[in-house]
């Protein structure tokens, strides 16, 4: 089974589809196998396919997205970062603007792509895009969206900016991702027995391919200190560690030893980015798609040109490396300027409770296509763990700011929402001090019946009116680690961002007792907001945007067991305008008919899940539903 997309793929889908304006696609899940590292393990396939066939158009174009779900399990897609705007319905979440679609259901999303930029698309529902239901999604800019591009920072040479923005329109894509060889289900299951969470993967997988590296103890050795006094042959924290595992009713005994310590090293092939020197410059759209871990990257010998990211124009900005978490995107410009040969392309995890890396090919002229051997390193920036060589720099994504200098924050806002991060129990996280069940995906969709949001926990949703400018304010409480929130429908801008404790009711008056910790004039425009850790010290980041129209917008943790956690709230704009949402009359009936086949599904769903975690689901059924209360922020 081909489990692979190459980029000589989706440069010929890209010619295919530039044309038209109206682009339909087809997704259809199903259940298969794959082996990208070398080890074969159930997934879902899309179009036969992990990852998933990609989408291309063009800016301005209309979509119509028929998915058809032949899985065993309900789910929805979620186009990842595309605003949406006018079809909110079209947005994919569960229980927030749709039912789910249901085993044997297919569901017609219809929108417009009104931003360029690089997206992604992948399930919303559980844990499933990490058993292989996403790709990638690309709007190639209009003449005058590409007229309006920054390479001129990069370069004043009129042939340079030329060929930069013939690789942008031919943009290679690198979709990176943590890859465990178990499935989802068995992670939450485990997570639930042993009240452990399942944080050590298998191998770093890029477009479909790579390969299992069990690092020697000599290589890890660095790693090893106060926090992590022992590494798994995998490089992973022991799951009895209690700064990464910190609640007293974790079993880590229970959890099964080959998830964190059985690890064999595999020698499949891995993805080879072909390139010539004549083209003089290559774009890279690289994602995160992972599941668990920020991914730093980096290319031996060679700069990056940072100049879109979360699919935004920004001012580019030259380094040797970046770091994203899951969900976020960022656009780099390369210099093809090195001697003929193969270079590593290094992506690599950032976090404390794993060290491992995975790899990829620049190969100018390369003759061996197989992609079997790792390049020798030639000038590396990061070492196998992702840590920086002497000298090299690293991406601050507070210092992006949105192109051109024109796109800046609104000045005020008049609506500030207060959220606190936090870890509930062994099982359960919040985006603001309660989580968000599981059990509310199969709920009827809040965009339907705005008024059942007063059912809801009130710290669960924020409500206020179109023609807002909003605060989000996303504060770590003690003991977080980094938490990659993504904000759906439109992006917002990073306006400040600090260490200690929030005192304050606005961000004004945030901003005139630490002017150093905001940029009120020019910001990055992200819908990815990746919070401080707060490991020993509390922390926050402030997010800006205005309201233009209703929707249900969802915010939530990218990290898929954090969602699941309940890591995540309902931002409710405008909704006492929902009923007055041109919502298509195809999407009222269908939600009708997904209405009728959960009920006929549900029995058989729940008598599949632990008995523990449906008496817990019942739970927080009876605590939502029966919670009526004080006003939020």
């Amino acid at each position: 089974m081909k489990n692979l997309i190459t980029a000589a793929t989706l440069i010929g889908l890209s010619g295919q589809l530039a044309s038209a304006a109206l682009q339909k696609f087809t997704l259809t899940m199903t259940k298969g196998t794959a082996a990208p590292d070398g080890v074969t393990r159930d997934v879902y396939l899309v179009n036969g396919i992990t990852p998933g066939p990609p989408i291309i158009v063009t800016e301005g174009d209309d979509l119509e997205v028929t998915i058809v779900n032949n899985i065993d399990v309900a789910t929805t897609m979620h186009f990842h970062g595309i605003e949406q705007k006018g079809s909110n319905w079209a947005d994919g979440v569960p229980g927030i603007t749709q039912r789910m679609i249901e085993p044997g259901m297919t569901f017609v999303a219809t929108f417009k792509a009104t931003e360029h930029g690089h997206y992604w698309y992948h399930a919303h529902s559980r844990a499933l895009y990490g058993d292989g239901i996403r790709g990638t999604f690309f709007v190639k800019p209009n003449e005058a969206s590409l007229a309006a591009s920054p390479f001129s920072v990069i370069s004043n040479n009129a042939d340079d900016i030329t060929k930069m923005k013939n690789a942008h329109l031919n943009s290679k894509f690198v979709s990176a991702y943590d890859w465990t060889h178990w499935d989802s289900e068995y992670g939450l299951r485990e997570w639930e027995r042993t009240k452990t969470e399942l944080i050590c993967v298998d191998s770093i997988v890029i477009n479909g391919k790579g390969r299992v590296i069990c690092p020697s103890p000599q290589t890890l050795k660095p790693y090893i200190n106060e926090v992590l006094p022992e590494l798994s042959p995998k490089g992973c924290a022991y799951p009895n560690n209690t700064v990464v595992q910190p609640f007293e009713d974790a079993m880590p005994e229970l959890v099964d030893p080959k998830v964190f310590f059985q690890c064999q090293n595999t020698t499949t092939p891995i993805e080879v980015f072909e390139v010539k020197k004549t083209d003089g410059w290559l774009s890279l759209g690289l994602v995160n798609q992972g599941a668990f871990w920020d991914l730093t990257y980096s290319i031996d010998s060679h700069k990056l040109w940072v100049y879109a990211a979360d699919g935004a124009w920004h001012k580019p900005q030259q380094v040797d490396a970046l770091t994203m978490p899951p969900g976020e995107r960022m656009h780099v410009m390369v210099k093809l300027d090195q001697p003929e040969g193969d270079y590593a392309i290094r992506i690599a995890t950032r976090v404390t409770p794993q060290v491992i890396s995975g790899y990829a090919v620049l190969s100018y002229n390369k003759t061996d296509k197989t992609g079997t051997v790792i390049p020798d390193a030639k000038n590396p920036v990061i070492n196998y763990g992702s840590d920086l060589i002497a000298g090299k720099k690293e991406l601050d994504p507070i210092t992006l700011t949105a192109w051109p200098d024109s796109v800046v924050p609104p000045k005020t806002a008049n609506f500030t929402a207060i959220l606190h991060l936090k870890r509930v129990t062994s099982l359960e996280w919040a985006l603001n001090h309660n989580p968000f069940a599981a059990f509310l995906e199969e709920e009827e969709p809040i965009m339907f019946k705005p008024e059942e949001a007063a059912n809801l926990d009130p710290e669960l949703t924020r409500t206020y009116p179109v023609g807002s400018v909003v605060d989000v304010v996303l504060v770590s409480d003690l003991g977080n680690p980094m938490h990659p929130i993504h904000k759906h429908g439109n992006k917002a801008f990073v306006i400040g961002q600090g260490k200690g404790e929030w005192t304050w009711n606005t961000v004004a008056e945030a901003a005139a007792a630490q002017p150093q910790n905001f940029m009120l004039d020019h910001a990055s425009l992200r819908d990815g907001f990746h919070t401080l850790d707060a490991v020993f010290e509390p922390a926050w980041v402030v997010v800006r945007f205005p309201v233009h129209e209703p929707g249900a917008i969802f915010m939530h943790c990218h990290i898929n067991i954090h969602s699941y956690g309940g890591m995540a709230v309902a931002l409710l704009e405008g909704p006492e305008m929902f009923p007055s949402v041109p919502m298509p009359e195809y999407y009222v009936k269908w939600n009708d008919e997904a209405r009728a086949a959960a009920e006929a599904h549900k029995k058989k769903r729940m008598a599949g899940r632990s008995p523990s975690l449906a008496a817990r689901m019942h739970r927080a059924a009876s605590h939502h539903h029966h919670h009526i209360g004080h006003a939020a922020h």
